[in-house]
């Protein structure tokens, strides 16, 4: 285990590089900032400086949103009940102070002077390497399960990821599976007749107006949120198929894969792809263990291409759920099905 002392300023300064190209969120290094408040300011600050610093925190943390009949006693908005607090992560990035940042890799700055030696990088600016050296203390916490995202954690989380959301994804495909019909001369979807068969009786519906479908798809869209047939398919293979060897996709390995190659892209002094993609081969080597994901090139590429045409937008998750996918459409963390 080493530890490394990182100036705030230049902390602050590669904020948005790190947001943009590998999910940064500033609560990351939350315990870090506190532990510098605690330690430089144990008397707390003045109430003139704290007042540029307050901000509203609400008492309840499930937002309220009515989406329709379903949900709507779930979801009915309530009363907002906030209270001042001095946002302490806020005050310490306009200090000129250092954090402490712990890698459980004792060689990882070498590894990381060697790399970009290696590779004739100069770095002048260090733009790369503290990047880089942030991105492998994020991934620590990642490993560690210490790690702040967005997502958060309930009782139900692992059940609906793991059983609900296949079985939607089942349900959804079947809703959206077309059939040839001569007479309109093209392929349309097959609302009926509906056969539920629960192993003791059965029965057939009509679905007279659609009534049940369309409820369905109202449920559907709010609590698993694909756009599409080949959006909920993908994911039932990719996500759900019994996998043989290696993951098919490493979410951490795809995010920090696309972030570096293009911090290279854009600051480094590489002037070929091939160089580029070699480089971002050669660094996920520091954090990954051997097998674990692709060190092909041309399948790297093809990989980051795939990406960026899917919209990619770098997002940590916890490590139980790092596979999985949410509804977008859904926005509690209570509510998942």
């Amino acid at each position: 285990m080493t530890s490394y002392t990182l100036p705030i300023p230049e902390l602050k300064r590669l904020e948005p590089i790190l947001e943009e190209l590998f999910g940064y969120r500033r609560a990351m290094f939350e315990n870090e900032l506190l532990n510098v408040y605690r330690t430089k300011y144990p008397n707390g600050i003045s109430k003139e400086v704290a007042n540029n610093y307050m901000i509203a925190c609400p008492f309840l943390n499930e937002i309220a949103v009515d989406n329709g009949a379903f949900d709507y006693h779930r979801y009915a908005p309530r009363p907002a009940s906030t209270s001042m607090e001095l946002d302490v992560k806020s005050f310490i990035m306009d200090t000129e102070h250092e954090i402490t940042i712990v890698l459980s890799n004792d060689t990882i700055l070498k590894q990381l002077d060697k790399l970009l030696q290696d590779y004739g990088e100069k770095d002048s600016s260090e733009t790369i390497r503290t990047t880089l050296l942030i991105v492998a203390a994020i991934y620590d916490k990642h490993v560690k399960e210490e790690l702040y995202t967005e997502i958060t954690m309930s009782e139900n989380t692992l059940p609906y990821l793991q059983q609900v959301r296949p079985e939607m994804l089942k349900l959804f495909e079947l809703l959206n599976t077309k059939r040839y019909s001569p007479s309109k001369k093209k392929e349309l979807r097959v609302f009926n007749p509906i056969t539920i068969d629960n192993g003791v009786k059965k029965i057939t519906l009509d679905n007279s107006c659609h009534w049940l479908t369309d409820l369905l798809d109202d449920y559907l869209q709010i609590y698993l949120g694909v756009k599409s047939l080949e959006e909920a398919q993908a994911e039932l293979k990719e996500v759900y198929a019994e996998k043989k060897g290696r993951k098919a996709s490493n979410v951490a390995c795809n995010l920090i894969m696309y972030g570096t190659f293009h911090l290279l892209q854009k600051y480094s002094s590489l002037k070929t792809k091939s160089e580029q993609i070699r480089m971002t081969l050669d660094y996920m080597k520091l954090l990954f263990e051997e097998g674990s994901y692709n060190v092909d090139e041309n399948s790297t590429n093809a990989a980051i291409a795939y990406l960026v045409k899917q919209g990619y937008k770098p997002q940590w998750k916890p490590k139980q759920t790092e596979d999985y996918n949410f509804s977008p459409n859904n926005q509690s963390t209570e509510y998942l099905w």
